[in-house]
């Protein structure tokens, strides 16, 4: 099977050990993702777990062999795609937001691509959203935070 040109996968992240709904004087802290600008399907950061699948395009750059994530989930350079998960609160319906925890996509090599496609499965990372103080993940989630598995 021809996997060069542009195709379509599923990342989904699974987020697990919320902090709660409570932090620095809010006692309704949500958890969302971004898409494009927006923050959607957010919910209360108390849920046990909580999983996001972001559909996006992505081919293979012909000069590093490297997948290049693209469409509304994708943000930064090709060279540093990323994801972003959005800590915030609704407030009458408009995201006010006040941190973000970046999942970075180049851990994600082609191979994985090339499985995810011919299997129609997605590419799934399970992230531990609370930092070492109890509070909300945020800034690039390092290794020990996140895993990721086909």
């Amino acid at each position: 099977m021809d996997t060069s040109g542009v195709q379509q996968i599923a990342i989904r992240l699974r987020c697990i050990e919320l902090p709660g709904c409570e932090f620095e004087g809010s006692s309704k802290v949500r958890l969302g993702v971004q898409k494009g600008k927006e923050v959607i399907e957010d919910v209360l950061a108390e849920t046990e777990v909580v999983a996001f699948t972001c559909l996006l395009r992505v081919e293979r750059n012909s000069a590093t062999g490297k997948p290049n994530f693209l469409g509304p989930y994708a943000q930064g350079t090709p060279q540093e795609r990323f994801i972003y998960l959005c800590w915030g609160e609704r407030k009458a319906g408009a995201w006010d937001g006040f941190g973000r925890a970046k999942i970075h996509l180049n851990e994600i090599e082609w191979p994985s691509v090339e499985q995810a496609i011919a299997t129609g499965n997605p590419i799934e990372a399970v992230i531990k959203m609370t930092d070492k103080k109890g509070r909300p993940l945020c800034a690039s989630v390092k290794e020990d935070k996140i895993t990721w598995k086909l």
